[in-house]
Formats: structure tokens, C-alpha cells, sequence
């Protein structure tokens, strides 16, 4: 029997159920902007130095999207998958944000069935990608703890920096230690603010879409607060 173990990320838009009540076009053009994101991720390619070989994302890691959620699978689960998913899912994050468009995603391995012709997806990884995922109340990338030790194992690496870290997780029911990509490192050289940034600065290109940082709900607003601290933690110079 094949193997169905494999990479899952599970991706969605912050807020979007609120937009699209309020202002139906204005959701539109945000998810129109996450879908062009996603077809400039299916077109990327990798060269992997360590194998000396050139990979294009989509020879390994699929993708599927359905209103404001993408899903991201590998072909299999070694370590060139993980890299690839993880690249692709960092991508992803920076162009979506780069577009004012507010995400959160999930990390997970495990088991994953997928029918593309029926549009069908199930399995524990996409369970745990999602959950890890919504759980976060900020704009980041959590991982399962399975994906951090392969990615120590794999070296993942950004310059001097760790891409998949030990990191303190904001939920409803308060921090709690788990795994994050590192994204402030990993795009380091596109603030063009020196830290600490405020979140009111952080928040300011998503406010044609969804309003002033003032009169968003609290909750939402703690979102946009938990990514200024995770952003300033890690950019932060060290002595």
C-alpha cells in the first residue's frame, strides 16, 4: 500500500467572515489578492544546494483553495517535502501580507487522503494543521512539534537563523509553548521600520480593507497585538 503520510498546511484569511457581511466587493478583492498569491507560489523554483539539484514547488507540494482557506500537501514526506512546504508556506505568508491581506496557517505531518478530481481532502494532518492553526491568535505559522524536529534534523536555516523555532503560542486560553515559523528572520531586510514596531504601525496596511485598528473588536485587535510581540521579540538585536 502507498504511503498517504505526508506535509499539511491549512491557511485562511483573518477576519474574512466579517468583511465579506460588511462589504462583500471589498472581500473579494482580498481573497482575489490571496488566490493571485497563491498562482505566484505554483510557479516558484528552487535550487537545493545541498543535492544540487532545481525543484519547482508544484513537482511536490500541491495545492488547493476553496473560498478564503488554501491547503498545501506534498507528494511524500521526506525531508525535501518538508523544505518545500515550508518555503512554500513562508512564501506564502510574506506575498499575502506584502498584499495587505491577513493570514494565519498550521504546519502538520501525518496521515493525508486526497481525491483532486472529486475535490476531496480528509486525514489527521489537515485536522492538526487547521487546529494549530486557528487556535493562534495572531498572524503566523505554528507547527506541529513533529515538523520542528524534522526541521532541525533537515537544518533549516535562514542566513544564521533557525526557520522553525520554539515559540510561545497566543490563544484564548493564554500563551502556551509550541513551534512557529520564524518569519521576522526569514524576511528580516523588508522591515523598513526599525523595531520595536507599534501595532497600530504594524496594522496600517490592512485598514482600507478592514477598517481603522480603533474600531475593530478587541479580540481582533489582540491579533494584530500578539504579531507586533512575536515580531519585536525576534527582531531584536542581539548583544
Amino acid at each position: 500500500m502507498i504511503s498517504q503520510t505526508r506535509y499539511v498546511t491549512h491557511i485562511d484569511i483573518l477576519g474574512f467572515k466579517a468583511l465579506t457581511g460588511k462589504d462583500p466587493q471589498e472581500a473579494w478583492k482580498v481573497l482575489s489578492s490571496l488566490a493571485s498569491v497563491r498562482s505566484y507560489i505554483q510557479g516558484i523554483e528552487v535550487e537545493l544546494l545541498d543535492v544540487g539539484e532545481r525543484k519547482r514547488i508544484p513537482e511536490r507540494v500541491f495545492s488547493v483553495m476553496f473560498s478564503d482557506t488554501i491547503v498545501l500537501f506534498t507528494k511524500e514526506d521526506s525531508l525535501l517535502d518538508l523544505k518545500l512546504i515550508t518555503l512554500a508556506t513562508t512564501e506564502l505568508f510574506h506575498k499575502a501580507l506584502f498584499n495587505c491581506v491577513p493570514i494565519r496557517a498550521g504546519i502538520a505531518h501525518g496521515e493525508f487522503f486526497f481525491n483532486i478530481s472529486e475535490s476531496m481532502y480528509a486525514g489527521p494532518a489537515l485536522i492538526e494543521a487547521y487546529t494549530i492553526g486557528e487556535e493562534a491568535q495572531w498572524l503566523g505559522i505554528v507547527t506541529s512539534e513533529h515538523v520542528y524536529r524534522q526541521a532541525q534534523i533537515a537544518d533549516l536555516k535562514s542566513g544564521t537563523s533557525d526557520v522553525v523555532i520554539p515559540a510561545t503560542i497566543p490563544l484564548d486560553s493564554g500563551p502556551q509553548n509550541g513551534f512557529a515559523i520564524n518569519w521576522p528572520a526569514v524576511f528580516r531586510q523588508d522591515f523598513t521600520i526599525a523595531p520595536p514596531i507599534s501595532t497600530e504601525c504594524f496594522y496600517r496596511g490592512f485598514e482600507d480593507a478592514f477598517g481603522t485598528y480603533e474600531d475593530l473588536p478587541k479580540r481582533a485587535q489582540a491579533k494584530y497585538e500578539n504579531t507586533a510581540v512575536f515580531v519585536n521579540a525576534l527582531l531584536k538585536p542581539t548583544v
